[in-house]
């Protein structure tokens, strides 16, 4: 494949690739779509999702070992929001590849 291939660079795209792949998770996406609005707990996100707190935390915890969320500590709740360098990493790649 050439090192160029599309105007990125092959390791951004594989890069990309995996960061498409991880949010093609339909719970993974709304999650992205709920941190973008806003910080929250989980118990906030899977109240808001409707979904199983074990369940959210695994998607959590997929997300931010990917760099795509960051977390921080509020007393006894762990608040996560969007790392927005990361996702303007990804959508400089994307937009490389996927010109007008």
């Amino acid at each position: 494949m050439d090192k160029n291939c599309c105007g990125g660079k092959i390791v951004d795209i594989l890069d990309l690739r995996k960061f498409l792949k991880l949010i093609s998770d339909t719970n993974r996406l709304r999650i992205l779509c709920l941190l973008t609005k806003k910080e929250l707990c989980v118990c906030r996100i899977f109240e808001a999702l409707r979904l199983s707190q074990n369940l959210v935390s695994h998607h959590l915890a997929k997300l931010k070992e990917a760099g795509i969320l960051d977390e921080r500590k509020e007393g006894t709740f762990v608040i996560y929001s969007v790392n927005r360098k990361s996702l303007k990493r990804y959508k400089k790649i994307f937009n490389l590849i996927i010109k007008d």
